[in-house]
């Protein structure tokens, strides 16, 4: 009696591995159309016939999540973001497999789990190169893209509506009398920080307020300085331009550096400044004073990206989509009237 002959011999005999060689039985996604074709011919040729009620389930069940390093080290942001992805694939009968990168190594190194075809689709989270997101989607497997965007690229993003949240945090502020405010982050570092700057102008143009760059500081990461440097940043701000009495900040982590080094330096938030951030991580409601903020839907951007990956994937969409999601005001205690005779939440 002639041996039964299995995957591991086809994939022995090609080179290739068991799983390549199942998924493409199984007229699964991420295999090339010519190895697919060299791997049936070679099938039929060494007389293995596969199940075809077992091909019913074309869709592996597994998805990628892609993740830069430095996304993974954020506090409070992306890690809910990722728990609404993981949840919403559970419900959905999908995998999650985490694959991290280091951004700051030359050349992206595709996770296995796609380089095989064990993934139905992909979804990448947080700031992501040009150069990595053109190999990713070079395995033509549908792509979701949560929290960042290119403007000259056509996929499917999940994002917060940065441009409107910061137009709404600013005008906040200026409805509590201020008029004289800076904006505090690196916009180079992140498409969202620069979406909120770019709202923020927006609204002091429409309020007919000067736009005064001297209270600003859009080119440094404040939580990565040390105190000191901080310092001298502030201090340089109150001699050239004076101190504003509002600063809207990029992200909440940045708004509670910033706390911490006015009260340091005698400059008490917010009898003195006024300060809002935007995200609403777990310890804006922890700092002193309690952090004012734009809450973003963290979870709900995740289950948002699962369900536009289920929809690509069930009924073979073409056309892309940008989502946004709204940011909401959460008044908190670090916002006061300009007039500094009031001293409680407008």
């Amino acid at each position: 009696m002639s041996k039964k002959v299995t995957m591991d011999d086809i994939a022995e005999k090609l080179g290739i591995s068991k799983n390549t060689v199942s998924l493409a039985l199984r007229g699964m996604p991420g295999i090339s159309e010519s190895t697919r074709k060299v791997i049936e011919q070679t099938a039929r040729e060494m007389g293995y016939t596969y199940k075809v009620s077992a091909r019913k389930n074309t869709m592996a069940r597994n998805l990628c999540l892609i993740i830069a390093k430095s996304t993974r080290d954020s506090i409070g942001f992306f890690s809910y973001v990722q728990l609404g992805i993981e949840d919403e694939a559970k419900k959905n009968n999908l995998n999650t497999i985490i694959h991290y990168y280091d951004e700051n190594v030359q050349g992206f190194e595709t996770p296995n789990c796609v380089k095989d075809g064990m993934v139905s689709g992909i979804i990448t989270l947080g700031r992501i190169s040009r150069e990595t997101i053109n190999c990713i989607v070079g395995y033509n497997l549908p792509v979701v893209m949560v929290d960042n965007y290119f403007d000259n690229l056509s996929m499917d993003y999940i994002l917060t509506d940065n441009h409107s949240g910061g137009y709404a945090a600013t005008e906040y502020l200026i409805d509590c009398g201020h008029t004289k405010i800076g904006f505090l982050g690196d916009i180079s570092a992140s498409i969202s920080f620069y979406d909120r700057y770019q709202g923020f102008l927006k609204a002091l143009r429409d309020r007919g307020i000067e736009i005064n760059e001297g209270y600003s500081i859009t080119d440094k990461k404040l939580e990565e300085l040390p105190q000191e440097d901080i310092t001298g940043l502030v201090n340089e701000i109150r001699t050239k331009a004076g101190l504003p009495t509002a600063f809207f900040c990029c992200n909440d982590a940045e708004a509670i550096v910033i706390i911490k080094v006015l009260k340091n330096i005698g400059v008490l938030v917010p009898n003195k400044i006024s300060i809002i951030g935007f995200d609403d991580i777990e310890n804006a409601a922890n700092v002193t004073p309690e952090l004012t903020t734009m809450r973003v839907q963290k979870e709900i951007m995740g289950k948002g990206a699962v369900c536009k990956l289920m929809e690509k994937l069930e009924q073979e969409i073409k056309s892309s989509e940008k989502i946004l999601l709204s940011a909401c005001l959460i008044k908190r205690n670090s916002v006061n009237r300009s007039d500094m005779a009031f001293h409680g939440s407008c």
